[in-house]
């Protein structure tokens, strides 16, 4: 079959229109920009090829709750220096399940088997609890940094029990060396506790 040139430019002609028509659609014509419809702008020379990124929302940060001190310690009459008593546990502010452990380090409390004295305050300042806790043996141990290490240094230890304990509830422990001829604390490490049944 011979085609004419007639036919040849009307198959173009078609194909060109076909071709107009389907860019049009796409959004290739100017007239997409003139009507109000902004449609899918693509940029194909970015010179870069970097994507710009979208803004995000930074996350809020919550704030922490600062914990607040325990009040239960009433001012010290007389510190112990660490030269001359320490408590190793607990910490101030330890949350401890009853029974819980206490242990330390003195000076001097060897020296005629003397030892520490153990109060337990309330937050009334009522003293409901006293113990005596002679002196440990010191072989195989190694006193902490910061005490004067003396033939009579010694370790101290017990395990405190409080009967009657229904709640969690705030306690000051004091430790002492001595009492003064009036039965004053001398020598005093205090230690805010909340003791747990």
């Amino acid at each position: 079959m011979v085609r004419t040139r007639l036919d040849i430019r009307i198959i173009g002609a078609a194909v060109l229109l076909l071709l107009t028509a389907a860019f049009t659609a796409c959004g290739g014509g100017s007239k997409a920009e003139d009507s109000g419809d902004p449609g899918i702008i693509v940029d194909f020379a970015s010179p870069t090829g970097d994507v710009t990124p979208r803004p995000r929302r930074s996350p809020v940060d919550t704030p922490v709750p600062t914990p607040t001190p325990l009040k239960v310690c009433a001012p010290n009459p007389d510190p112990a220096s660490p030269a001359q008593l320490q408590v190793l546990s607990p910490g101030p502010e330890e949350r401890l399940k009853v029974p819980f452990h206490i242990r330390g380090w003195g000076s001097n409390i060897g020296f005629e088997n003397r030892g520490v004295a153990l109060a337990l305050v309330n937050g009334k300042q009522e003293v409901t609890q006293v113990l005596r806790l002679p002196p440990q043996p010191r072989e195989y141990r190694i006193a902490p940094p910061g005490l004067t290490v003396t033939e009579f240094t010694q370790p101290f230890a017990a395990d405190l029990v409080i009967n009657g304990l229904k709640e969690p509830t705030a306690f000051c422990l004091w430790v002492y060396l001595e009492t003064d001829a009036g039965g004053k604390p001398k020598g005093v490490i205090q230690i805010p506790i909340v003791a747990n049944p």
